[in-house]
């Protein structure tokens, strides 16, 4: 029976591990146990945030591809979903959809989203005022709501309780069934995914207003919690010599109200003390855009295990962290664990060889190639390409596959670039020497993209790839089944 998956991404770190998952989907890589659904759902007041305005339209660039692609099977296998469209049974590509909206946080300050300015100095209100000044400082009272907390969770969990009462909630309570899931992301040393994950997990556990709460309170809940990765390039207001601390202080809370009270089925750790990676100092908005982390790559695989080990879940909270074969700053694939291994070498290297393909390698093909053609003499209509002058120049390309593709090289760059670094391919791939793009090896015979040229020949009359309602669907199966064979072939993934 089909499942859904509801995954919260709460503060920057959850919507950076979204678009993590949302680019090994694309690669190819699909959940267990017959999880057919992904839903994903941004939880962050910060609503100008780069991390997660980003997030938002490599999610809705995958479902407009997606939406293009006739019944897909490797690339963009997995389906992906608003709650709105859940809702109204229809497929609209909004992204907004994919965050819950924060009510009174737009250029409100915190003194006066609590009602403080308003209370008087009568001896009456004066104490309770006064208690309030020992709870925050007059910092916390002067900031604005619409960049987030800054790394202070007692704020955050004052204004994310209105999100339990929402509309937004309520829609995701109507439309959860009795086999779904739920898995939430957050970091524990700030403030938005600090005071939110607690937060959320009492109301799925407690709260009975929630439509469906009886399947809700019952269902699998795994989560992944982000200890400390990266610092800061300066000291300011949030303070990144504070992180370890607040996380102590953190995860002694956790232990006595999730963990031992069995409020979570399955609970991820994952974090890199002594990281010696600087994110550049921003407290929010578009500034806070930081680079793709291996980590965030590696939180993805907590959701993949957590699927694959639906069935099996213990009465007690397992507590699982995540750890690598080889003490390396300089990751590759053979540097994990089989298991994990087997699970990215062969997506993420297909995708990489489809985009730098399409990048360096379609111009030679193009109008040359019999799969470029739709005019090849002696083949009949049914048999012609749909992958010609007309498609490539298309505005559907030009607006969804080529963005998405500059935003996965972007992301593999960016975990290259940080530390540790995840750089499994070599620096300069060209047409020449384009199977040579898996660090370390170098396989036998011609290493130029003629390879691909001829699998896509072979495939060009193939039925099972073709479509001419779905746009996409012959370049997204098509791309699928070649980068396989050729990497195959040739000994370049991990199986």
């Amino acid at each position: 029976m089909p499942r859904k998956l509801y995954v919260f991404g709460i503060g920057g770190t959850g919507s950076r591990v979204l678009k993590a998952m949302t680019m090994l989907f694309a690669s190819g890589v699909r959940l267990e146990n017959d999880f057919d659904t992904v839903i994903p759902i941004i939880i962050d007041p910060d609503t100008g945030n780069g991390d997660l305005n980003r997030t938002k339209d490599i999610l809705r660039l995958y479902q407009e591809i997606r939406n293009q692609v006739d019944h897909p099977d490797d690339f963009f296998a997995q389906e992906i979903k608003t709650i709105n469209e859940l809702t109204v049974n229809r497929a609209v590509v909004n992204p907004e959809y994919f965050q819950f909206q924060l009510r009174d946080t737009d250029m409100n300050t915190f003194n006066q989203y609590i009602g403080f300015d308003g209370m008087s100095d009568d001896i009456a209100e004066k104490d309770d005022k006064n208690f309030v000044r020992l709870l925050y400082s007059e910092q916390n009272l002067r900031s604005l709501l619409d960049i987030g907390f800054k790394g202070n969770p007692n704020m955050g969990s004052i204004v994310l309780d209105q999100f339990t009462h929402s509309d937004d909630f309520t829609r995701f309570g109507q439309t959860f069934g009795n086999d779904d899931a739920i898995f939430i992301i957050n970091s524990i040393f700030g403030g938005t995914g600090a005071a939110g994950f607690p937060l959320l997990l009492k109301n799925l556990r407690g709260n009975a207003n929630i439509p469906r709460h009886v399947w809700i309170s019952v269902a699998p809940i795994g989560g992944i919690t982000y200890l400390p990765y990266f610092s800061l390039s300066r000291q300011e207001e949030i303070n990144a010599e504070s992180f370890e601390e607040k996380a102590k202080i953190a995860m002694d809370y956790y232990n006595r109200t999730i963990i031992s009270q069995r409020q979570i089925n399955t609970l991820y750790f994952i974090g890199n003390r002594g990281n010696t990676n600087h994110q550049e100092y921003a407290v929010g908005g578009q500034g806070q855009r930081n680079n793709a982390h291996f980590l965030e790559m590696a939180g993805v695989l907590a959701i993949l295990d957590f699927c694959s080990n639906i069935n099996v879940l213990q009465p007690d909270t397992q507590v699982k962290e995540f750890g690598i074969e080889k003490n390396t700053e300089n990751i590759s694939f053979v540097d994990l664990n089989i298991e994990n291994a087997k699970r990215l070498s062969a997506p993420i290297t297909k995708f990489k060889l489809y985009t730098e393909y399409l990048a360096k390698g379609l111009s030679r093909a193009l109008n040359c190639s019999r799969w470029t053609k739709s005019n090849v003499k002696m083949t009949t209509s049914n048999k012609q390409s749909l992958l010609d002058n007309q498609y490539f120049g298309s505005i559907e390309f030009k607006t969804q596959i080529q963005p998405f593709n500059d935003y996965f090289d972007e992301w593999l760059k960016e975990m290259k670039d940080n530390r540790p670094s995840f750089n499994p391919f070599e620096e300069e791939i060209t047409a020449d020497n384009a199977l040579e793009l898996v660090r370390g090896q170098v396989p036998k015979g011609d290493k130029s993209f003629k390879a691909i040229d001829v699998q896509n020949c072979l495939l060009t009359d193939n039925v099972a790839i073709r479509s001419s309602e779905k746009k996409h669907t012959m370049l997204i199966k098509m791309f699928g089944k070649s980068t396989d064979r050729v990497l195959s072939r040739k000994n370049l993934i991990i199986r």
